[in-house]
Protein backbone atom coordinates (compact mmCIF):
# COMPACT_ATOMS: atom_id res chain seq x y z
CA UNK A 1 0.00 0.00 0.00
CA UNK A 2 0.92 3.68 -0.18
CA UNK A 3 2.96 5.41 2.51
CA UNK A 4 3.43 9.05 3.44
CA UNK A 5 6.09 10.70 5.55
CA UNK A 6 4.88 13.87 7.31
CA UNK A 7 6.93 16.32 9.31
CA UNK A 8 5.64 17.47 12.70
CA UNK A 9 3.71 20.41 11.24
CA UNK A 10 2.19 18.29 8.48
CA UNK A 11 1.22 15.60 10.96
CA UNK A 12 -0.55 18.14 13.15
CA UNK A 13 -2.45 19.55 10.18
CA UNK A 14 -3.55 16.11 9.00
CA UNK A 15 -4.32 14.83 12.49
CA UNK A 16 -4.96 17.68 14.95
CA UNK A 17 -5.03 15.14 17.79
CA UNK A 18 -1.23 14.77 17.49
CA UNK A 19 1.50 17.04 18.82
CA UNK A 20 4.88 15.77 17.63
CA UNK A 21 8.23 17.26 18.60
CA UNK A 22 9.74 19.50 15.92
CA UNK A 23 12.38 16.95 14.91
CA UNK A 24 9.95 14.01 14.71
CA UNK A 25 8.33 12.62 11.59
CA UNK A 26 5.17 10.58 11.12
CA UNK A 27 5.02 7.53 8.85
CA UNK A 28 1.39 7.33 7.73
CA UNK A 29 -0.07 4.13 6.30
CA UNK A 30 -3.58 4.91 4.98
CA UNK A 31 -4.49 1.22 4.76
CA UNK A 32 -4.03 0.60 8.47
CA UNK A 33 -7.11 -0.39 10.42
CA UNK A 34 -8.53 -1.24 13.83
CA UNK A 35 -9.93 -4.69 14.52
CA UNK A 36 -12.87 -5.07 16.89
CA UNK A 37 -11.64 -8.11 18.79
CA UNK A 38 -14.99 -9.57 19.98
CA UNK A 39 -16.33 -9.41 16.41
CA UNK A 40 -13.14 -10.89 14.96
CA UNK A 41 -13.22 -13.80 17.43
CA UNK A 42 -16.87 -14.47 16.66
CA UNK A 43 -16.16 -14.52 12.92
CA UNK A 44 -13.16 -16.84 13.30
CA UNK A 45 -15.20 -19.18 15.50
CA UNK A 46 -18.03 -19.19 12.97
CA UNK A 47 -15.70 -19.85 10.03
CA UNK A 48 -13.98 -22.73 11.83
CA UNK A 49 -17.27 -24.34 12.87
CA UNK A 50 -18.58 -23.97 9.31
CA UNK A 51 -15.51 -25.91 8.12
CA UNK A 52 -16.24 -28.79 10.49
CA UNK A 53 -14.20 -27.86 13.56
CA UNK A 54 -15.59 -29.24 16.85
CA UNK A 55 -15.06 -27.23 20.04
CA UNK A 56 -14.68 -28.89 23.44
CA UNK A 57 -14.15 -26.77 26.54
CA UNK A 58 -12.43 -28.67 29.34
CA UNK A 59 -9.22 -28.43 31.35
CA UNK A 60 -6.30 -30.70 30.47
CA UNK A 61 -4.92 -32.53 33.50
CA UNK A 62 -2.31 -34.76 31.86
CA UNK A 63 -0.52 -35.44 28.58
CA UNK A 64 0.90 -38.93 28.05
CA UNK A 65 3.24 -38.75 25.07
CA UNK A 66 3.97 -42.48 25.05
CA UNK A 67 0.33 -43.39 24.45
CA UNK A 68 -0.33 -40.03 22.75
CA UNK A 69 -3.29 -39.38 25.02
CA UNK A 70 -4.63 -36.17 26.56
CA UNK A 71 -6.77 -36.57 29.68
CA UNK A 72 -9.21 -33.84 30.69
CA UNK A 73 -10.61 -32.85 34.07
CA UNK A 74 -13.91 -34.57 33.22
CA UNK A 75 -12.06 -37.85 32.64
CA UNK A 76 -12.14 -37.84 28.84
CA UNK A 77 -9.19 -39.45 27.08
CA UNK A 78 -8.38 -37.97 23.69
CA UNK A 79 -5.90 -39.71 21.41
CA UNK A 80 -3.77 -37.66 19.07
CA UNK A 81 -1.42 -38.07 16.15
CA UNK A 82 -0.19 -34.48 16.35
CA UNK A 83 -0.74 -32.31 19.42
CA UNK A 84 -0.84 -28.52 18.99
CA UNK A 85 -0.13 -26.56 22.16
CA UNK A 86 -1.27 -22.93 22.11
CA UNK A 87 -1.30 -22.35 25.86
CA UNK A 88 -0.05 -18.78 25.84
CA UNK A 89 1.57 -17.71 29.14
CA UNK A 90 0.90 -21.19 30.56
CA UNK A 91 2.96 -22.93 27.85
CA UNK A 92 5.89 -23.93 30.07
CA UNK A 93 3.53 -25.34 32.70
CA UNK A 94 1.81 -27.47 30.05
CA UNK A 95 5.16 -28.61 28.67
CA UNK A 96 6.27 -29.59 32.16
CA UNK A 97 3.14 -31.75 32.54
CA UNK A 98 4.09 -33.44 29.26
CA UNK A 99 7.65 -34.00 30.56
CA UNK A 100 9.10 -31.72 27.91
CA UNK A 101 11.66 -28.97 28.40
CA UNK A 102 10.28 -25.49 28.75
CA UNK A 103 11.01 -22.61 26.40
CA UNK A 104 13.01 -19.42 27.04
CA UNK A 105 9.99 -17.19 27.62
CA UNK A 106 9.14 -14.78 30.42
CA UNK A 107 5.58 -13.60 31.07
CA UNK A 108 5.10 -9.84 31.32
CA UNK A 109 2.11 -8.49 33.30
CA UNK A 110 1.08 -5.67 30.93
CA UNK A 111 -1.48 -2.89 31.28
CA UNK A 112 -3.60 -0.81 28.89
CA UNK A 113 -5.48 2.32 29.97
CA UNK A 114 -8.39 4.15 28.32
CA UNK A 115 -8.97 7.90 28.17
CA UNK A 116 -11.65 10.28 26.89
CA UNK A 117 -11.05 13.49 24.95
CA UNK A 118 -11.22 16.81 26.77
CA UNK A 119 -14.18 19.08 26.09
CA UNK A 120 -13.58 20.92 22.83
CA UNK A 121 -10.75 18.62 21.75
CA UNK A 122 -10.65 17.04 18.26
CA UNK A 123 -12.57 13.80 17.74
CA UNK A 124 -10.57 10.70 18.77
CA UNK A 125 -12.98 8.11 17.35
CA UNK A 126 -11.73 5.62 14.79
CA UNK A 127 -13.27 7.50 11.84
CA UNK A 128 -11.02 10.51 12.42
CA UNK A 129 -8.11 9.33 14.57
CA UNK A 130 -5.77 6.58 13.28
CA UNK A 131 -3.88 3.92 15.13
CA UNK A 132 -0.87 5.78 16.49
CA UNK A 133 2.39 4.45 17.89
CA UNK A 134 5.43 6.33 19.15
CA UNK A 135 8.85 4.85 19.78
CA UNK A 136 12.23 6.24 20.74
CA UNK A 137 13.93 3.52 18.65
CA UNK A 138 11.64 3.05 15.65
CA UNK A 139 8.59 0.84 15.28
CA UNK A 140 8.96 -1.81 18.00
CA UNK A 141 12.69 -1.21 17.77
CA UNK A 142 15.26 -1.47 20.53
CA UNK A 143 18.03 0.82 21.69
CA UNK A 144 21.61 -0.41 22.05
CA UNK A 145 20.92 -1.55 25.62
CA UNK A 146 17.90 -3.58 24.46
CA UNK A 147 15.38 -1.16 25.95
CA UNK A 148 12.78 0.97 24.23
CA UNK A 149 10.10 3.40 25.35
CA UNK A 150 7.26 2.49 23.01
CA UNK A 151 3.63 3.56 23.31
CA UNK A 152 0.70 2.42 21.21
CA UNK A 153 -2.81 3.81 20.97
CA UNK A 154 -6.01 2.58 19.37
CA UNK A 155 -8.84 5.04 18.70
CA UNK A 156 -12.17 4.92 20.48
CA UNK A 157 -14.55 2.50 18.76
CA UNK A 158 -18.13 3.60 19.59
CA UNK A 159 -19.80 0.39 18.45
CA UNK A 160 -22.08 -1.80 20.61
CA UNK A 161 -20.17 -4.81 21.89
CA UNK A 162 -16.73 -3.38 21.09
CA UNK A 163 -15.80 -3.01 24.76
CA UNK A 164 -14.20 0.34 23.98
CA UNK A 165 -14.57 3.04 26.64
CA UNK A 166 -12.17 5.53 25.08
CA UNK A 167 -8.78 5.73 23.41
CA UNK A 168 -6.72 2.74 24.54
CA UNK A 169 -3.06 3.37 25.36
CA UNK A 170 -0.34 0.91 26.29
CA UNK A 171 3.28 1.21 27.42
CA UNK A 172 4.41 -1.72 25.30
CA UNK A 173 6.48 -4.53 26.86
CA UNK A 174 6.88 -2.69 30.15
CA UNK A 175 4.86 -4.81 32.57
CA UNK A 176 6.41 -6.54 35.59
CA UNK A 177 8.12 -9.85 34.72
CA UNK A 178 6.60 -12.91 36.39
CA UNK A 179 7.94 -16.19 37.74
CA UNK A 180 5.08 -18.05 39.43
CA UNK A 181 3.64 -21.56 39.73
CA UNK A 182 1.62 -20.88 36.58
CA UNK A 183 4.22 -18.92 34.64
CA UNK A 184 7.37 -21.00 34.80
CA UNK A 185 10.73 -19.58 33.75
CA UNK A 186 13.59 -21.78 32.56
CA UNK A 187 17.23 -21.03 33.35
CA UNK A 188 17.71 -19.94 29.75
CA UNK A 189 14.67 -17.70 29.99
CA UNK A 190 15.87 -16.10 33.22
CA UNK A 191 19.27 -15.44 31.65
CA UNK A 192 17.65 -13.47 28.82
CA UNK A 193 15.74 -11.10 31.11
CA UNK A 194 18.55 -8.55 31.00
CA UNK A 195 18.12 -8.23 27.23
CA UNK A 196 14.37 -7.62 27.32
CA UNK A 197 13.09 -4.05 26.81
CA UNK A 198 11.30 -4.03 30.19
CA UNK A 199 12.72 -1.35 32.46
CA UNK A 200 11.88 -3.41 35.54
CA UNK A 201 14.04 -6.55 35.35
CA UNK A 202 13.24 -8.33 38.62
CA UNK A 203 11.05 -11.45 38.46
CA UNK A 204 7.93 -11.18 40.61
CA UNK A 205 6.21 -14.12 42.28
CA UNK A 206 2.66 -12.75 42.08
CA UNK A 207 0.48 -11.72 39.14
CA UNK A 208 -1.07 -8.27 39.57
CA UNK A 209 -4.66 -7.35 38.71
CA UNK A 210 -4.89 -3.78 40.04
CA UNK A 211 -3.45 -0.57 38.57
CA UNK A 212 0.23 -0.53 37.62
CA UNK A 213 1.24 2.93 38.78
CA UNK A 214 4.61 2.80 37.00
CA UNK A 215 2.98 2.18 33.62
CA UNK A 216 0.14 4.65 34.26
CA UNK A 217 2.55 7.46 35.10
CA UNK A 218 4.58 6.86 31.92
CA UNK A 219 1.40 6.78 29.81
CA UNK A 220 0.07 10.00 31.32
CA UNK A 221 3.34 11.82 30.65
CA UNK A 222 3.33 10.54 27.06
CA UNK A 223 -0.25 11.73 26.47
CA UNK A 224 0.45 15.19 27.83
CA UNK A 225 3.34 15.62 25.40
CA UNK A 226 1.99 13.89 22.26
CA UNK A 227 -1.82 13.64 22.59
CA UNK A 228 -2.78 16.71 24.64
CA UNK A 229 -6.44 16.51 23.64
CA UNK A 230 -6.94 13.46 25.84
CA UNK A 231 -7.78 13.90 29.52
CA UNK A 232 -4.66 12.18 30.82
CA UNK A 233 -5.41 12.89 34.48
CA UNK A 234 -8.71 11.02 34.46
CA UNK A 235 -8.47 7.50 32.98
CA UNK A 236 -11.85 5.85 32.46
CA UNK A 237 -10.74 2.21 32.46
CA UNK A 238 -7.82 -0.18 32.46
CA UNK A 239 -7.02 -3.80 31.72
CA UNK A 240 -4.18 -6.06 32.80
CA UNK A 241 -3.03 -8.68 30.31
CA UNK A 242 -0.12 -11.07 29.78
CA UNK A 243 2.60 -11.14 27.13
CA UNK A 244 5.00 -14.03 26.53
CA UNK A 245 8.40 -12.49 25.80
CA UNK A 246 11.10 -14.44 23.98
CA UNK A 247 14.81 -13.46 23.86
CA UNK A 248 14.47 -12.04 20.32
CA UNK A 249 10.85 -10.87 20.80
CA UNK A 250 9.76 -13.12 17.94
CA UNK A 251 7.09 -15.82 18.10
CA UNK A 252 7.78 -19.56 18.44
CA UNK A 253 6.19 -21.81 15.81
CA UNK A 254 6.98 -25.42 15.01
CA UNK A 255 7.63 -28.87 16.48
CA UNK A 256 9.06 -29.18 19.98
CA UNK A 257 12.77 -30.09 19.76
CA UNK A 258 12.21 -33.22 21.89
CA UNK A 259 9.03 -34.50 20.23
CA UNK A 260 8.10 -33.72 16.63
CA UNK A 261 4.50 -34.82 17.27
CA UNK A 262 4.04 -31.84 19.62
CA UNK A 263 3.63 -28.59 17.70
CA UNK A 264 4.02 -25.21 19.40
CA UNK A 265 2.58 -21.76 18.80
CA UNK A 266 3.53 -19.32 21.56
CA UNK A 267 5.94 -16.55 22.56
CA UNK A 268 4.13 -13.88 20.56
CA UNK A 269 5.72 -11.08 22.60
CA UNK A 270 2.66 -8.82 22.33
CA UNK A 271 2.16 -9.24 18.57
CA UNK A 272 0.14 -12.36 17.88
CA UNK A 273 -3.57 -11.81 17.46
CA UNK A 274 -3.38 -9.97 14.14
CA UNK A 275 -1.52 -12.92 12.61
CA UNK A 276 -3.92 -15.62 13.87
CA UNK A 277 -5.34 -16.74 10.49
CA UNK A 278 -1.86 -17.12 8.95
CA UNK A 279 -0.58 -18.94 12.03
CA UNK A 280 -3.59 -21.29 12.02
CA UNK A 281 -3.01 -22.09 8.34
CA UNK A 282 0.65 -22.81 9.10
CA UNK A 283 -0.26 -25.11 12.02
CA UNK A 284 -2.83 -26.94 9.89
CA UNK A 285 -0.18 -27.59 7.23
CA UNK A 286 2.20 -29.03 9.83
CA UNK A 287 -0.45 -31.22 11.44
CA UNK A 288 -1.77 -32.50 8.10
CA UNK A 289 1.82 -32.96 6.91
CA UNK A 290 1.12 -30.91 3.80
CA UNK A 291 3.85 -29.34 1.71
CA UNK A 292 4.56 -25.93 3.19
CA UNK A 293 4.12 -22.87 1.00
CA UNK A 294 7.09 -20.56 0.48
CA UNK A 295 5.72 -18.23 3.15
CA UNK A 296 5.18 -21.09 5.59
CA UNK A 297 8.69 -22.35 4.94
CA UNK A 298 10.05 -18.93 5.85
CA UNK A 299 7.87 -18.88 8.96
CA UNK A 300 9.23 -22.24 10.10
CA UNK A 301 12.80 -21.10 9.51
CA UNK A 302 12.42 -17.75 11.30
CA UNK A 303 10.29 -18.88 14.23
CA UNK A 304 11.71 -22.41 14.74
CA UNK A 305 11.73 -23.39 18.46
CA UNK A 306 15.29 -24.75 18.07
CA UNK A 307 16.75 -21.32 17.25
CA UNK A 308 17.60 -20.45 20.85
Amino acid sequence: GSLEVLDAAGAGQRFPQLQLAEEEKLLFMPEGYTMVVPTALHCLHWAAARSGVEYEEDAVVSIDRRSKTVTTRDGREIRYHKLVITAGPWTNKVLQSAQLDGLPMIVSNEQTVEFLAKDGAPNHDWKEFPLFTWSEAGYKGRAEDGGCRYFYTTPHCPLPGSGSQGVKVGFHRQGPLLQTEDFLVTEQGEACSARLPNIRKELRAQQEFDWDGFSLDAIQQFLKSRLPGLDADHPVGFMRCLYQLTPDLQMILGPHPQDSSVVLACGFSGSGFQFAPAIADFLAALVAERKLSDLQGRMLSKFDPTRF
